[in-house]
């Protein structure tokens, strides 16, 4: 049987910017935004050090 490949998306560092730009900037939750944009909600795109 063969394995799927799971597809890997690579975002700009433009597109990511303004995504989180857009995702802090709204009113709905962030999980909104991202699958308005297409990303998955479950994965961030960017990392928040704590």
């Amino acid at each position: 049987m063969d394995q799927e490949k799971q597809k890997v998306n690579v975002y700009s560092a433009e597109f990511r910017e303004s995504s989180v730009k857009l995702a802090i900037g709204s009113d709905q939750p962030i999980t909104q935004t991202a699958k308005d944009l297409g990303i998955n909600p479950n994965r961030p795109m960017v990392r928040i050090p704590g």
